[in-house]
């Protein structure tokens, strides 16, 4: 659902003609379509009530960056972050700063919700910031990102001039900004003109990362959401069989730099056993386990829903417990049944807990009575409380008849 409501077509059409392929622009049949996950109000409420450090925010103009010390108040001690000064944000938003607040995710929770649902519809991470910019202002000049982008218009209007990609699905070590000036130079005249598009409040628009765009308020302010993709690739993939081939002390064997540049038939041929032997340890390498440890890794920066740090007094037992929502997990069927394995712990299961994984995975939500018929009574209570010490369910309301 999340991702339908971030794009004007049904997700089934988005994710065959539209992900990562081309731009698309979604109108707003409501203005306040977004009005739930950000407000003006909202904006300042979390500015001035949440003692949001400046490491939480950033002020760009014209492409620069306002130093942070330019807007911090004095930090708890002399070496950490600054508390975020309002009366010196409101003057730099003044004179045409744009505002961003970084990771929203982290700490709004409406916010925090959209980035778990739409990732899970994406199966990729997320990461949410909100840019304030006033009127007749340029934030950030023509660039890329390495990321696909939705941006989520909530009040005023934007301009977005968009250009091809210079660059065909840029990785992360093509970002942009790490590009010398004479390459992005370059990088900006092999792209061409692509559509110039007004944005609205309730409007969306989907990028393909790579597109080039230059966003410009016009004659009011304007605040819109950006949701950053990161996108998982082949490349991220061999990555990780990079890790794995370095249990082979082949590969950890030292070489010659200056014998190879002599004598380029070796290195041809050293780079022919190199792909040689890679072929044999994905052949090799168990399959979950990598996979498991990319998924760590991606979504390492998209924190879980928070849990209650109290311990709870008085409470019944509830009537069924619900995927913690961002909880990373995975499953895999070994010969003395299940392991499942979360952040920083494995633990081996009966087989007969499958379908219980089952339930979650296609429900979210299970009951203690689906729970019993699983595991049995003497189990399901025990089995409960296993997945809730690691963080992967949360009690659920209890039943109202009792």
């Amino acid at each position: 659902m999340s991702l339908r409501r971030c794009v004007g077509i049904p997700s089934a059409d988005f994710l065959a003609t539209c992900y990562g392929a081309r731009h698309l622009h979604s109108p707003a049949l409501d203005p306040t379509h977004f009005a739930d996950l950000l407000t003006p109000d909202t904006v300042d409420r979390l500015l001035a009530d949440t003692g949001l450090r400046t490491t939480s925010v950033r002020l760009v103009r014209d492409g620069r960056e306002i130093p942070a010390p330019a807007i911090a108040e004095r930090g708890d001690g002399p070496t950490e972050p600054g508390y975020v000064d309002t009366d010196r944000v409101r003057a730099e938003i003044a004179t045409g700063s744009t505002l961003i607040l970084r990771s929203l995710h982290r700490y709004h929770p409406p916010v925090r919700r959209l980035a778990h649902h739409l990732a899970t519809d994406l199966g990729a991470p997320v990461r949410v910031n909100a840019f304030i910019t006033p009127p007749d202002a340029t934030g950030v000049d023509l660039h890329y990102d390495v990321q696909d982008v939705f941006v989520l218009q909530i009040t005023g209007t934007k301009l977005w001039h968009l250009r091809t990609p210079p660059i065909s699905r840029p990785l992360p070590g093509q970002a942009w900004f790490d590009q010398p000036a004479a390459r992005r130079a370059r990088l900006v005249r092999s792209s061409t003109d692509l559509a110039d598009i007004l944005l609205s409040a309730g409007d969306s628009l989907y990028l393909p990362r790579g597109t080039m765009h230059a966003p410009r308020t016009q004659q009011d302010l304007s605040i819109h959401l950006t949701i950053a993709v990161s996108v998982l690739t082949r490349h991220d993939l061999l990555r990780r069989l990079l890790d794995a081939a370095a249990d082979d002390p082949w590969y950890r064997e030292h070489l010659t730099l200056s014998a190879l540049e002599a004598d380029p038939q070796a290195a041809g041929d050293l780079l022919a056993e190199v792909a040689r032997r890679l072929a044999g340890t994905a052949g090799d390498t168990p399959v979950a386990p990598l996979l498991w440890g990319l998924r760590r890794e991606a979504f390492r920066d998209l924190p879980a829903e928070p849990v209650p740090v109290l311990p709870s007094t008085g409470a019944r037992e509830p009537h069924a417990y619900r995927l913690r929502p961002g909880a990373q997990y995975t499953v895999t069927h070994v010969d003395a049944g299940l392991l499942l394995q979360v952040p920083g712990k494995e633990v081996q299961l009966p087989a007969a807990t499958a379908s219980v994984f089952d339930t979650l995975r296609g429900h979210g939500r299970i009951t203690t009575g689906e729970l019993t018929e699983a595991v049995g009574v003497d189990g399901s209570r025990t089995f409960a409380g296993l997945l809730v010490e690691l963080n992967l369910v949360r009690p659920d309301d209890p039943d109202p008849a009792t």
